[in-house]
């Protein structure tokens, strides 16, 4: 994979939620059982912490002007003295955020909504395999949130 797939994959998972969140929003009103608006709110938050994931790994690469036809992977990232294993292999949004802070300082992926800080702190790519119950409005502010992170990159 090459540094810019990560903004690309981060827009695509952002199309995605937006999809997903039209969805819901089409079926709110509508029969629909608990188990499958559990699963799209769901998805609609996992997918949203990609977008955050992806764009921060992006934004490291970008500023740390790594070669954009070069592969992401240890031993281009050791070139440029960025340890791979610790600091980019990660799904981490907080050590992912102090590393970019260590190289720029006006890029956060956090919000002023306390809501939305929790959701950030609490995502993890096992998330796709729990079954908890998300309450839809704070996700979509997350989302918007994302959507609007996603735009700074």
């Amino acid at each position: 994979m090459k540094y810019p797939e990560f903004l690309s994959s981060a827009k695509r998972h952002n199309y995605t939620c937006k999809v997903l969140n039209e969805k819901i929003e089409s079926l709110i009103n509508d029969e629909l059982s608990a188990d499958e608006y559990k699963f799209l709110v769901g998805s609609l938050y996992y997918l949203a912490g990609y977008i955050i994931e992806c764009s921060l790994k992006f934004k490291i690469f970008e500023i740390s002007q790594f070669n954009k036809t070069s592969e992401v992977d240890e031993c281009e990232c050791t070139k440029l003295g960025i340890d791979y294993k610790k600091r980019i292999k990660t799904h981490n949004f907080s050590k992912l955020q102090d590393y970019l802070d260590s190289l720029i300082s006006d890029v956060s992926y956090k919000s002023d909504k306390e809501e939305v800080n929790k959701l950030l702190k609490q995502w993890s790519p096992e998330i796709r395999y729990s079954n908890i119950d998300l309450d839809y409005s704070k996700v979509k502010t997350l989302y918007a949130h994302t959507n609007n992170f996603l735009k700074r990159m």
